[in-house]
This record gives C-alpha cells, sequence and structure tokens, in this order.
C-alpha cells in the first residue's frame, strides 16, 4: 500500500538554533522601536486635562500603558501555553489553522504576514527617518537626496536587500546580528534613565531655552493661548482611552518568537519563560519611561493646572502649533534639553544613536518572523513548494525570504510616499490611496491575528485534546485548564483594544467616504483571495493524492 501523501518533507529542515537570550532579543526588538519615543506626548496631545486631574499622579498614557500591558500578558501567557504544546515555526498560523480552521487560519495567517514584511519595508525607510528627526540635535547633516521620497525609498531598498541577505545565513547569524544590534541602545536606555531621573527645574529650563530659543512658560502661554485648557472635555478615563491607541500600538510584536518556535532550542520549556521575561521587560520599560519623562516635563512651565508636559504635547500632536524650527516632543528631545541643560552637549550624539538602532533592530526579527509564515504555509502545500526549501548549509528558507523582502518594498514605498500625490512617481489616486492607507494598515492586520491567537487558546482544550493532553506546560485552575480561563480573558482584552483600534485609530463609526472606508475594504480583499489561494492549493493537492484534511488535523513534523 502506498504511503499517504501529507506534508512536503518528513522534516522541515530548520534547525534549533535560537538560544535563550537571543529569544528575549527578537521580542524586544521586534517591540520596541521608534514610534514609543514619542506615544508620551502624541498621546497627550490630543486630550490634554488638568494634571491635577491625574489619577494616582499618572498621566493617562501611563495608565494606558499599565491596562494594555496587563492585557498583552494574559496574551503572553496563553500564547507560551500554546507554542510550548505545538513548538513549530509559523506559530500562529499553525495555531489557528489547527484549533478554529483552515481558512481562518490562513486569511489571518495573510494578514499578519503581510503586516510583518510591509512593516518591515517601513522601519527600512524609517532608519533614515530616525536621523533626519534626531540629526540636528548633534549636527548631522546628510546628502539632500536623502531627504527626498526617492532617496528614502532607494535607502530603504538597499537596507531591505542587506538585511535579507543576512537572514539567508540562518538563525544563529541573525542571533548574533541581534546582540550586536541591540546592547548599543539598551546601554544608552540605561543613561536616559539617569538623565530623567537627574531633571531639575533648573537644568531643564536652562536646556529648553538653550535649544529652542523659548522658555518652558511660553510654551505653556502659547498652548494655552490657542486654546488647550478647553481643547478636551473627556475626564481623565477619556483620555486613558485615547491613550490605548498609542500602547497597543507600541505593545504589537510582542508574540514575535512564537513564529520561529520550530527553531528555538528547547522550545517547549524556553519559549514560555522568554515570552514572559521579555513581555514583562517590555511593560516595565513602556510604564516605567512614559512616567519618568511626564514627571520630568511636569516639573517646568506650570499655570492653569497645565505644564510644559502637557503644552509641549498639545503644540507637537494636539491642536497647537509650535514656533517655526521647534523640534516635535519625543523623548531623545527632551534628553537633548536636559543634556544642554547639565552641559553635556556631546550626549546628543548618543541620542540619535539611542533613536536609530531602536529602530533598526526591528528588522531582523522582522525578515525571519514574517518569511517563516510563508514557509509554514508552503510546507503545508498552499503555497508554492519552492517557498519551504531549506539551504542545507544555512538552514534557512531562502526563497521564503526573498519573497518577504520583495513584498516588503511595498511597505518602503509607502512610508517614503512615493506614489502620494505631487510625488514624482504618482501615477493616480487609486495607487496613492492603496499604498497610504491600504499597505499602511498593517496595524489593523495585527489586532485581527492576535485576537485569532486568543480565541484559539481558549478553544485548545476542547478542540485539540490530544495535543494538549501531551503538552508541556499545562496548568489548571479549580480543575479547568488555566489556558481558557486566561485565553477568555486575553480574548475580551484584544476585542476591547480591537475597538479602540477601529474607533479612535481608524474611525470606524465616521466612515461617511470611500477613503475612509478604504483600509477596511483592502483588508477584506485580501482576506477573500488568501481563501481563494488556500482553495486552489486544496483542489490541486486532491488532484495529486494529499490529503489535506490529514494535514490540518496534525501538527507540522520537526
Amino acid at each position: 500500500m502506498a504511503e499517504k501523501k501529507v506534508f512536503l518533507r518528513k522534516s522541515t529542515g530548520l534547525v534549533r538554533e535560537i538560544g535563550f537570550l537571543a529569544a528575549i532579543l527578537l521580542v524586544l526588538c521586534n517591540t520596541v522601536g521608534l514610534g514609543w519615543q514619542k506615544r508620551a506626548f502624541q498621546f497627550t496631545g490630543p486630550a490634554p486635562i488638568k494634571e491635577s486631574e491625574y489619577f494616582l499622579g499618572l498621566p493617562p498614557i501611563t495608565m494606558a500603558f499599565i491596562i494594555a500591558g496587563i492585557i498583552v500578558l494574559f496574551s503572553v501567557f496563553v500564547f507560551a501555553i500554546l507554542s510550548a504544546a505545538m513548538p513549530r515555526s509559523g506559530g500562529g498560523y499553525v495555531f489557528i489553522s489547527r484549533i478554529i480552521s483552515p481558512p481562518v487560519g490562513v486569511a489571518a495567517s495573510w494578514l499578519e504576514f503581510l503586516s510583518i514584511a510591509v512593516s518591515y519595508g517601513m522601519i527600512a525607510v524609517a532608519v533614515m527617518e530616525a536621523v533626519l528627526i534626531f540629526g540636528g540635535l548633534a549636527n548631522i547633516s546628510v546628502p539632500t537626496f536623502l531627504t527626498t521620497s526617492d532617496g528614502l525609498f532607494w535607502f530603504g531598498v538597499v537596507v531591505i536587500f542587506i538585511f535579507a541577505g543576512m537572514a539567508v545565513l540562518g538563525v544563529k547569524m541573525a542571533g548574533r546580528l541581534l546582540q550586536a544590534m541591540f546592547w548599543v541602545p539598551a546601554a544608552i536606555t540605561l543613561l536616559i534613565y539617569g538623565l530623567l531621573l537627574s531633571v531639575t527645574p533648573t537644568t531643564l529650563e536652562t536646556g529648553i531655552l538653550g535649544v529652542t530659543g523659548h522658555t518652558a512658560s511660553e510654551f505653556t502661554t502659547r498652548a494655552l493661548a490657542q486654546g488647550m485648557a478647553t481643547a478636551y472635555t473627556g475626564g481623565y478615563w477619556g483620555a486613558v482611552g485615547v491613550a490605548m491607541l498609542g500602547a497597543y500600538w507600541a505593545y504589537i510584536g510582542y508574540a514575535a518568537s512564537t513564529f520561529v518556535a520550530g527553531e528555538i532550542k528547547e522550545a517547549g520549556k524556553n519559549l514560555p519563560k522568554t515570552l514572559f521575561i521579555a513581555g514583562g521587560i517590555i511593560v516595565l520599560l513602556y510604564v516605567t519611561i512614559s512616567a519618568l519623562l511626564a514627571g520630568a516635563c511636569m516639573q517646568v512651565g506650570k499655570a492653569q493646572g497645565f505644564s510644559f508636559f502637557s503644552s509641549y504635547s498639545y503644540l507637537s500632536y494636539g491642536g497647537g502649533s509650535l514656533w517655526s524650527g521647534v523640534p516635535k516632543a519625543w523623548l531623545p528631545v527632551v534628553c537633548a534639553f536636559q543634556a544642554n541643560g547639565m552641559g553635556f552637549s556631546a550626549f546628543n550624539i548618543l541620542l540619535v544613536l539611542f533613536a536609530v538602532f531602536w529602530v533598526a533592530n526591528d528588522i531582523p526579527p522582522f525578515i525571519i518572523t514574517a518569511s517563516r509564515i510563508l514557509f509554514a504555509m508552503s510546507f503545508d502545500r498552499i503555497l508554492p513548494a519552492k517557498l519551504a526549501d531549506i539551504n542545507e548549509r544555512w538552514h534557512s528558507p531562502i526563497w521564503a525570504i526573498v519573497a518577504t523582502a520583495v513584498i516588503a518594498l511595498m511597505g518602503a514605498a509607502s512610508e517614503a510616499g512615493v506614489f502620494s500625490k505631487g510625488a514624482p512617481w504618482y501615477i493616480g489616486d487609486g495607487v496613492a490611496l492603496i499604498f497610504s492607507t491600504g499597505v499602511a494598515a498593517t496595524d489593523l492586520w495585527d489586532g485581527i491575528f492576535f485576537t485569532l491567537m486568543a480565541l484559539a487558546a481558549l478553544l485548545f482544550p476542547y478542540v485539540k485534546k490530544d495535543i494538549y493532553e501531551k503538552a508541556p506546560f499545562k496548568p489548571t485552575l479549580g480543575g479547568m485548564p488555566l489556558v481558557a480561563i486566561v485565553g477568555a480573558g486575553a480574548l475580551i482584552g484584544n476585542l476591547y483594544l480591537d475597538w479602540v483600534f477601529l474607533d479612535s485609530g481608524y474611525g470606524i463609526t465616521k466612515i461617511s467616504t470611500f477613503e475612509s472606508a478604504f483600509p477596511f475594504l483592502f483588508t477584506l480583499v485580501v482576506a477573500l483571495l488568501s481563501i481563494v489561494v488556500y482553495y486552489y492549493y486544496k483542489v490541486r493537492a486532491k488532484a495529486t493524492g494529499v490529503d489535506m484534511t490529514t494535514i490540518y488535523a496534525e501538527i507540522p513534523p520537526e
């Protein structure tokens, strides 16, 4: 009797070469990037309230980081159980397709693949954007070409393919690269904690005046004159709701290592630990930095219940406007104020390195995680088999990496704005809309994917009892599987964050034009096309004697 055809091969060809530390750094670097450096200001500006109203003295953004962080840690707990039970590359694709349904898993995973791959391209461009934003602090100038949309795009292309080439060399090399790129910004981050803790009204006032030419009180006076005191009337918890959007954005990426579970050493034991450690560090970083940053800025420019913190936020990201030439509010900029106020202007070069490296070290995790989603789908025979090919020397899926790099070009084009109206490559409003709001809807796709991951965790003990019973980590509470209990909490939490995202971020309740509906329409089209591809390969597999039902009843081999 002929052997039944299931997976492409009896083994994936991937090798478990990611160590304990590298698995932690994979999550940290994937999550902590550029945006968190301005979140405290970015989501205070649109909803300024009197600082005496802060609950327990915590700014709304800090409270948002705490609440979202609890939801993230709930999610980390259940994802850790899933990953320990099914430690295979592809992560959420394997979980969702085996527990909920294959078409749902494929659609969700295509959205997540595009989210990561497109973000890879966006971050490649953002490396240069970080230089442009903060280079002036250290008198760094760049060629004029790199300040144009064309220049930013081609810079991104070079970065994309340099890192793709490195990814081809395998996860062991990626681990070394991550460590080389992590410790520089990590060390500077410790110095930044020291700077924020050393703030006094005198040093900060001196630095603000020296860098901007204006006193802290002038910022507050200007913000009040431009309507800050009456700009928002939703109260403290309303402001927390506004800030929740920014907190959610900052946490995206916390499950990065689950996508490469098939390449982590002793994944059943190490993966849960590394997810908890990395998740805890990220929550601690965001909560403490936002609280320290706000506390430092609140020492100066006090007037009518507000301070420099609220006024600088409002003038940068709310309804106000800054003086010409004054940089917008960012963590490195405030640190530059303090460093200059203390007479340490040479520290500004470290602030540029801090900003740039926290952006650049996103890139290795992005290309590794995205390529493993393609690899996993190909290994299940629902994509061309070439994408599951493994290089025998480097143990890496070369063609999946190449495909990821090609898709990343879309993200680079979107971030650089080369197809925007008025840009040199503009070819019509339709294309401009795709790249401005369609391709850029990556966070929406993340929300869908992680919500379904939480649902899969809730259903896991009941739908896949055989796999659950063999899981190395399956705690119970009152005789009930804890993964189901916490999974329910994670699902509710993710649904809440999704609603915040859809309402505050995308304005789903205020859709009135085709343009405002386009991110949702684009998402729907991508999901439907992915399901069409799934059924195409299912029919094709049946014609060649492959039983797709058997594939999705099992987890892939090692």
